[in-house]
């Protein structure tokens, strides 16, 4: 399973990466919004975890550019971001997302989240 990680802190894509276990995954990462659209269009991923503040285009931004491509609703979309107000959330699911989690998580849960989008234990 390919994944991409899409996060600006490093600490963060790591915390990810590790929840998420080495089962048959190849892990992708990415700083921002920008450089994840650039991945999307050179490489094919089965799931996408993204934060929304990042620095160049955010999650937000992101979800809308991908809106644009042949790759909308695709891809399992999962947001995991500290911000996590109702009115960012229900932006992200309509813009295609399709899970929010708030940071912190628990791993179990960001597995039990992939399992469900992907139908793949981790």
């Amino acid at each position: 399973m390919n994944v991409l990680v899409v996060d600006d802190s490093v600490t963060m894509r790591k915390i990810v990466i590790l929840a998420l276990g080495k089962n048959d995954m190849n892990v992708v990462e990415a700083e921002n919004g920008r450089q994840a659209l650039d991945l999307v269009g050179k490489q094919t991923f089965d799931l996408m975890i993204l934060d929304i503040n990042m620095p160049e285009l955010n999650g937000l931004e992101f979800l809308k550019e991908l809106k644009k491509t042949p790759l909308a609703g695709k891809v399992p979309i999962v947001m995991l971001s500290t911000q996590a107000e109702k009115a960012i959330q229900d932006e992200a699911l309509s813009l295609g997302a399709k899970a929010f989690m708030r940071k912190p998580f628990q791993k179990a849960d960001l597995q039990a989240q992939v399992m469900a989008l992907t139908g793949k234990k981790i």
